[in-house]
């Protein structure tokens, strides 16, 4: 019984990150992590230039009491040559043993190639190596978006990425949750910077079993980029 709800919960939370990928509408959203025409999420946390949608998250969790410590989920810095398939790993940590589903957007700019499971175009399943943040977790689905993007992504050039996953109570840890894979132009420039962020609708989440809103609030407000460097 435990088993169906969790792969109900898990489908719920999937169609609910893609919803946006079946129909043209503007969600509420966040584009919280560093693209090529904002800041990090990070940046924004501390108080500085904030984009249009990072603003419409943090009205969502206004009423919602602060927290002095909670989760950080972080993208990898990493680097590739051209041609080459860059490896981007997500983590998160301060929330060992303390989380139990998460639903979330990254960002990635357009001229990047995300790997996906079949590349025959037949769907949109991306390929990736779960880390031990989710060993306990009763599934993992992460998926591409690249059709009817909102009006956000599109002027900033960025794709998204959507992962979730679910657990049967508490069992998520800190440590690496997934790392996917981005392929480089080939004809890209040593020295370009690719940067790496977040894409915020109102259905995403990183929950524990309390429900904890100030938990997941913390959260989004803490998100930190990541990069691809050229070599």
């Amino acid at each position: 019984m435990k088993r169906n709800i969790l792969a109900a919960l898990l489908a719920a939370a999937l169609a609910a990150g893609m919803a946006g990928c079946l129909e043209k509408k503007e969600p509420v959203v966040s584009d919280s992590g560093k693209t090529p025409s904002s800041t990090s999420a990070g940046e924004n946390a501390e108080g500085t230039t904030m984009t249009e949608s990072m603003e419409l998250m943090r009205l969502k969790y206004a009423d919602v009491p602060e927290a002095s410590s909670g989760p950080v989920i972080k993208i990898s810095d990493t680097s590739a040559k051209p041609g080459e398939m860059a490896e981007v790993t997500v983590s998160v940590n301060g929330a060992n043993e303390n989380w139990m589903m998460c639903g979330i957007h990254i960002t990635y700019p357009d001229v990047l190639k995300c790997k996906l499971e079949n590349e025959d175009g037949t769907d949109f399943s991306v390929d990736y190596e779960a880390g031990p943040a989710i060993k306990k977790s009763a599934g993992f689905v992460a998926m591409d978006w690249e059709l009817n993007l909102p009006e956000e992504m599109v002027r900033n050039k960025t794709r998204s990425l959507f992962f979730t996953t679910v657990f049967k109570e508490n069992d998520g840890r800190d440590g690496d949750i997934a790392t996917f894979y981005f392929k480089v132009p080939e004809d890209a420039k040593p020295g370009t910077v690719y940067d790496l962020g977040y894409y915020f609708m109102d259905s995403d989440m990183f929950r524990n079993a309390e429900n904890d809103q100030s938990f997941e609030k913390y959260a989004f407000e803490h998100l930190q980029g990541g990069s691809i460097t050229v070599k």
